[in-house]
């Protein structure tokens, strides 16, 4: 609410309410507007109040409404009021300004009279212009004076005195305010009033206004809400990410005491390096200046300005209780307003010790401070690097910690040295795969430098394809190979660990996810390049004849949620305070990144050799420019020179000749038994006249990582889903981000009306927070269950950027109900893929990834007709044949749609040759057979064992993201070592013969950050909650030991003087 100088009635002027009127102002006498023909006397609730109003004049405006200086024209004294008029000024906007003009009313209503809170006179609906929208009108009382950053604009910076009287009649307010479960949210100067003339001798002056940005909290969820509302400069940590608390209030109100103190903006007295406030630093420097004498001309006038602005100095006890309503860590902060003003009206301690605790609270500051950039990955969430990396000026970066942590949480390489850390920079990335029909064998070969005089240890993260068989490594230094032995993940480390301090060069290649990988290498002699080279096998997607090769050339950064007391964490894993950490791992797989407009240096290749063993045509890259030549039965296709930036996923399409795609049997023998691959499209017929109704339940991931490109395709795309669905289809859309919202509690039937609404509902949504789909996820699990014997169908639209990605797979794999179906669509353009293919496998379904800039419409059509009837359900894969049956995996195959395959892979320990037979029931009900023979002869693509074997892990894993149990570790980790395949629960490791270093220099980690996504958002991350609250853990620590001293002295003090 803004505040005016009452004027007299003469100066009136009757301001039409018409918001698409050219000339709004009228005689005050006018009834009807001269330019429009509008009324300009409006009629408020008559059920309630009865009141006619007249507009005035504007006073103030926001994106969901403007506020009008009024009369209530239908009483006598005709007293001032203002009104509030809330209208959308952006397409879509309707609902969002109904919901705040409701919220408004609504939390006066609760808070009721009081004098330090503007009453509610009326709130009603009100067609102000004839066939349009009514709009919406909140009328309160007129508070006449200014507001606080009026009245230092006029007398500058405020005394101690102001500020004390300030807090002793806001923090009673505030406690009256959050007993009623409000929170304001939007505490500023220019939200705080001072009454020109008290109410009553004695009385508080200020009065706090504007409650549109409140929020209600429940008193089992005061940590979240559902959108980031408030002014940054003055709103806390956790509101900034949509987690607003009754302690938030008290943030802000500690911001406005230092920027009325100091006149100073909020955001100039902050170090955003370092996370702390500078307020008193800037005092004392101020201070200080005011005491020298000046002789420069311009100084002489800042020192006036000061003098005259800054009228007294503050003392340590208001500094003190200011500091404590200031810290970012919830948990240091006061908890209530109640206990604010209690600190602030305690009696103050003796100077002495007051003295004493702040010099040991410095010291432990400091203490802290750089025990908290000692941590592996801090330094960069603290502060975003903003130094370009190149070959010729390696990144830097000074260290004091040194000894090795297993805490390798940054993307790229890093370099060690006993002095200092620098950056290891990764030069080329060179990637050469040879597809022979659905097959492909890939080899990436990674070039790094040490361009110092010391020794170091590098250790990188990097992507590959989620259902990569990565069987093996080496590494080339100078003219030796060291290459990798496959040995169970402790051992392999135990084994890098020896080899390091005993001086030998040794390298250990491990998997955090099955799309992350971490490499390190110990030991590099000054001067040296080393190539690091990874193999694996992997069996391409197609549909029909589409074939599809990706290649992931980027970590997108991932959010990590904080401790989440109704899940279980994936890994029992405890944080510093005790607690069960979501995430367990989350320092090895959150990659630490450059700004989007710097470059790391490094650049990539890539060469892909197709030999499909028929004529293939329509080669394209949705990704990158790339470039095709043909040489005898080979086509080669490369990246283009221009388009070697590592910072998205690379993505070859082609499509071979004819309509069919035939049905394709590999086979292999070797010691271990035959291996074989089965590839079919069950040749059956799509039949529309069979579709069964279906409800969708649409969940849009809205946070910070779909900001831009990402948020504006997934809109189009759920445009074209609502366009698109069945007339007997019901529906309804989740979006999340923190929390969750939906458009409504139950499926709306599919109208013309319910398709506006949904459309309204997209258009308007925004992406920013955090990506809590896990809270999405619930949601949906927790809706209404499907009527009417509908197929209830989920479509999930995120780009999967999450830490506790596994959580979410297990949840889903746990909880989706039998008969319901999950489809997920990675919107970005590097995606989890995992995550998303993962929840679409376990959740029946099928996933499909959509860059930014792909057409919108095509994809929603051919999805929307393939998953309006399956074409083969309840499959069963046998074997006829002597001797044991076949492991074959999957164990029980997914549904198809049309155009996708069956793949399956089995092995046969007898070698015993026999027919796999298929069945299934085809859309119509009948029934399709299909029998494929497989004979083992000797020899064959060893890839084939690699892909059983990576194909039975995959299963095995898809039963632990539950709850990990001791005999599918040891499944999975024989099956590993068996077929030489790294996993969760085994690593490559590769040592020298001989001693390469001294083995007496010391090592130490840095960050070399890896590049930006390409077209993505990264507001989401990192989680700054995550930072303060490490910084917060650390700072409590230094506060109980200076605490603890300061006792001490008192009790000296006590004894002294007695």
């Amino acid at each position: 609410m803004t505040t005016v100088k009452q004027r007299e009635s003469t100066n009136h002027q009757s301001f039409c309410l018409n918001l698409d009127c050219q000339h709004p102002e009228n005689p005050i006498a006018a009834d009807i507007c001269e330019s429009c023909g509008s009324p300009l006397v409006i009629h408020g609730d008559k059920s309630t109040t009865g009141n006619f109003y007249r507009a005035i004049r504007v006073i103030g405006r926001g994106g969901f409404g403007r506020t009008l200086l009024a009369i209530v024209a239908s009483r006598e004294s005709q007293p001032y009021c203002v009104i509030k008029q809330f209208f959308p000024e952006q397409k879509g906007n309707q609902a969002k300004a109904s919901e705040l003009f409701r919220q408004e009313a609504q939390r006066l209503q609760t808070l009721g009279d009081h004098a330090q809170i503007p009453k509610l006179i009326d709130y009603f609906e009100y067609q102000a212009v004839s066939g349009k929208p009514s709009d919406r009108f909140l009328v309160q009382e007129f508070i006449d004076g200014r507001n606080l950053a009026q009245e230092l604009t006029a007398e500058g910076a405020f005394n101690e005195a102001k500020i004390w009287q300030l807090l002793n009649e806001l923090l009673p307010l505030l406690t009256f305010i959050h007993s009623h479960k409000v929170i304001h949210r939007d505490i500023k100067p220019e939200n705080i009033i001072r009454r020109r003339y008290p109410l009553t001798e004695g009385s508080e002056d200020l009065v706090l206004v504007d409650f549109g940005s409140a929020k209600h909290a429940s008193e089992t969820k005061l940590s979240k809400t559902g959108t980031t509302i408030g002014s940054a400069a003055y709103s806390a940590p956790e509101q900034v990410l949509g987690k607003a608390i009754f302690a938030s209030d008290i943030y802000s109100l500690g911001v406005t005491c230092i920027h009325l103190l100091t006149a100073i903006s909020p955001f100039d007295l902050f170090d955003s390096r370092e996370h702390t406030w500078i307020w008193r630093q800037y005092l004392q420097r101020i201070q200080a200046q005011n005491r020298l004498p000046q002789k420069d001309p311009q100084s002489q006038k800042t020192d006036a300005y000061h003098k005259s602005t800054l009228k007294h100095a503050f003392s340590e006890h208001l500094g003190q209780v200011l500091d404590k309503m200031l810290a970012s860590g919830t948990n240091q902060r006061f908890p209530s307003a109640k206990l604010a003003m209690a600190a602030l009206n305690a009696p103050p301690q003796p100077e002495v010790l007051l003295k004493l605790q702040r010099s040991f609270k410095k010291k432990w500051v400091v203490a802290a401070t750089l025990l908290l950039l000692g941590c592996v990955g801090v330094r960069y969430m603290m502060s975003p690097i903003a130094q370009n990396v190149s070959r010729s000026q390696p990144f830097v970066q000074q260290s004091g910690a040194s000894e090795h942590q297993d805490s390798r949480n940054f993307g790229g390489l890093y370099g060690t040295t006993a002095e200092s850390k620098q950056g290891f920079p990764l030069q080329h990335t060179e990637v050469m795969a040879k597809v022979s029909g659905n097959v492909s064998r890939v080899e990436v070969v990674q070039t790094f430098t040490n361009p110092y005089k010391q020794p170091l240890e590098a250790t990188y993260v990097f992507p590959l394809p989620d259902d990569a068989a990565v069987d093996d490594m080496e590494i080339k230094v100078g003219d030796r190979i060291i290459r990798g032995l496959i040995k169970k993940r402790e051992e392999a480390k135990k084994i890098y660990e020896q080899a390091k301090h005993e001086g030998k060069t040794a390298g250990l290649l491990e998997q955090e996810r099955d799309n992350i990988f971490t490499q390190s290498v110990a030991n590099i002699k000054p001067g040296e390049k080393i190539e690091v080279t990874i193999r694996y096998t992997e069996s391409l997607k197609f549909e029909k004849g589409n074939y599809q090769f990706v290649f992931p050339m980027v970590i997108g950064p991932r959010y990590i949620p904080g401790d989440d007391k109704e899940t279980k964490p994936t890994v029992e894993a405890k944080d510093s305070g005790g607690k069960a950490k979501v995430v367990a791992d989350a320092a090895k797989i959150t990659p630490s990144t450059l700004p989007p407009d710097t470059r790391t240096g490094q650049d990539i290749g890539v060469t892909v050799e197709i030999e499909a063993g028929v004529p293939i045509a329509q080669v394209q890259s949705t990704s990158h420019q790339i470039h095709t030549t043909q040489d005898g039965r080979i086509l080669r296709v490369t990246l283009d020179r221009q388009d070697t930036i590592p910072n998205k996923d690379l993505v070859i399409n082609y499509q071979v000749s004819g309509n069919d795609t035939q049905d394709t049997l590999l086979a292999q023998t070797d010691e271990r038994g035959g291996h074989f691959a089965a590839y079919l499209i069950p040749a059956v017929d799509y039949q529309s006249d069979r579709i069964v109704p279906k409800d969708v339940v649409f969940l849009m991931d809205t946070s910070g990582s779909q900001a831009g490109a990402p948020i504006v395709q997934s809109q189009e795309l759920m445009r074209h889903f609502i366009k698109g669905l069945n007339p007997n289809d019901t529906f309804t859309i989740i979006d999340f981000a923190n929390t969750s919202t939906s458009l409504s509690t139950q499926p709306l039937e599919n109208t013309p009306q319910n398709r506006d609404r949904a459309i309204a509902y997209i258009d308007r949504l925004s992406a920013n927070g955090g990506s809590e789909l896990m809270n999405g996820i619930n949601t949906v699990l927790n809706f209404p269950p499907a009527k009417d014997g509908r197929l209830r169908s989920v479509v999930l639209l995120t780009d999967g950027l999450i830490g506790n990605d596994e959580q979410v797979i297990g949840e889903v794999s746990r909880r989706l109900p039998v008969g319901n179906r999950l489809y997920g669509f990675g919107v970005g353009t590097s995606v989890n893929r995992f995550l998303i293919e993962r929840v679409a496998e376990l959740g029946r379904g099928k996933a499909r990834m959509v860059r930014p800039d792909e057409a919108a419409q095509p994809v929603v059509e051919k999805f929307l007709t393939q998953i309006n009837n399956p074409i083969l359900t309840n499959i069963e894969v046998k074997w006829e044949g002597t001797g044991a049956p076949p492991e074959i995996y999957p164990a029980q195959p997914t549904d198809l749609f049309a155009n996708q395959p069956l793949v399956v892979y089995g092995r046969k320990g007898d070698r015993t040759s026999g027919t796999l037979r298929i069945r299934g029931i085809a859309a119509g009900g009948k029934l399709y057979e299909k029998a494929i023979p497989v004979n083992f002869a000797n020899g064959g693509n060893p890839a084939i064992a690699q892909l059983w074997g990576r194909a039975r892990i995959h299963e095995l894993m898809n039963q632990m993201y539950n709850r990990e149990t001791n005999s599918g570790i040891e499944a999975v980790t024989k099956t590993a070592l068996d077929y030489r395949l790294l996993s969760k629960y085994t690593a490559f490791v590769a040592v020298s013969d001989d001693m390469r270093v001294d083995p007496s220099l010391g090592v130490e980690k840095v960050e070399v950050p890896v590049q930006m996504q390409q077209g993505t958002g990264n507001t989401q991350v990192p989680e700054p909650g995550q930072i303060f609250g490490s910084l917060a853990a650390l700072l409590l620590l230094g506060g109980a030991l200076s605490h603890k001293r300061a006792k001490h002295l008192r009790r000296s003090l006590q004894r002294k003087n007695a």
